[in-house]
């Protein structure tokens, strides 16, 4: 199967066009392979709309009558209902600082724009429209849902001309926008290291209006230091630098808590809004984590 070569833009080097090749045929594949039905359960639509009013016949669900026309009209009629199969998925992506770690050649930015791109076809090929959202400590740009491969392709294309910004970031923020702009009920697949405190509130009110997932980025040496060395780190957000004695046990220790306390935050957060969440390393395969985490949300544990 051809690229449609028309939808890169040519400033793309090869190296770039070749991994965009994979992950185009990469979504393909898994839609219409074996475990197309799980990936396609991700887009399950928006639920019912009215279509119209007619007659009530023999074998008709009861609960379906409208009362108020058929006391008008004098005969019984009921409601019909079809499935808005439709959908708009929305990626919110966080660019801020944090964003720029990555202890092994990939950052949790990179991992990021791949499982956006990933979801993003995924979402196109479904026949879905596809939005963009970016933001930091607020929302930098803001594409609305389209249709098509070619809208699809752009926000990939906004994405890896991007890169993370030197702010923090602010989840309400970005969940308050994102409350505000989308009218339509829609999937909403928000990105980030969730290095952040006090969201859940945010997350709670977004995930009432729309259908909301939560995807947590992190690195390895985030949960857990190297053994040993002496490390000059750098704040991503503030630019400061310090160093850090991987070797003194009360660091490590020190280190461990921290990790702990916000991975716990955000299994917390998330349950108590009540939304998804799924949790990928900047050394997982996206597309093999969405899977997992899809088989074990199908079997009705959504966690994780």
């Amino acid at each position: 199967m051809s690229w449609p070569a028309s939808t890169l833009p040519p400033i793309f080097p090869p190296a770039l066009r070749v991994w965009l090749q994979r992950l185009h045929l990469t979504a393909r594949r898994a839609l219409e392979g074996g475990a197309g039905g799980q990936f396609a359960s991700l887009f399950r639509g928006a639920g019912i709309t009215f279509e119209e009013l007619r007659e009530y016949q023999p074998g008709d669900d009861i609960r379906a009558i409208e009362w108020k026309a058929s006391a008008r009209l004098g005969i019984p009629f009921v409601k019909r209902f079809i499935e808005e199969r439709e959908l708009s998925v929305v990626l919110a992506i966080d660019q801020s600082g944090s964003m720029s770690f990555g202890s092994d050649g990939q950052s949790k930015w990179q991992t990021a724009v791949a499982c956006a791109a990933l979801l993003a076809l995924l979402a196109a090929y479904n026949r879905d429209r596809v939005g963009l959202a970016m933001f930091d400590t607020v929302v930098r740009r803001f594409h609305p849902p389209r249709r098509g491969l070619r809208p699809a392709m752009r926000h990939i294309a906004t994405l890896l001309h991007q890169q993370p910004h030197r702010e923090p970031t602010d989840l309400n923020q970005a969940s308050s926008f994102l409350w505000r702009v989308l009218r339509r009920r829609s999937l909403v697949i928000l990105i980030s290291d969730f290095l952040d405190t006090d969201y859940t509130a945010g997350l709670a009110r977004l995930g009432r209006k729309h259908e909301l997932i939560a995807v947590r980025v992190s690195d390895p040496a985030e949960v857990q230091l190297p053994p040993h060395g002496l490390f000059l780190l750098e704040d991503c957000e503030t630019g400061e630098r310090f160093f850090l004695d991987a070797t003194q046990a009360e660091v490590r220790s020190r280190w461990n808590q921290v990790t702990t306390e916000l991975a716990r935050e955000f299994d917390a957060g998330t349950r108590t809004a009540q939304v998804d969440a799924w949790q990928v390393s900047t050394q997982d395969d996206p597309l093999t984590t969405l899977r997992q985490w899809l088989q074990t949300r199908q079997r009705g544990f959504p966690r994780r």
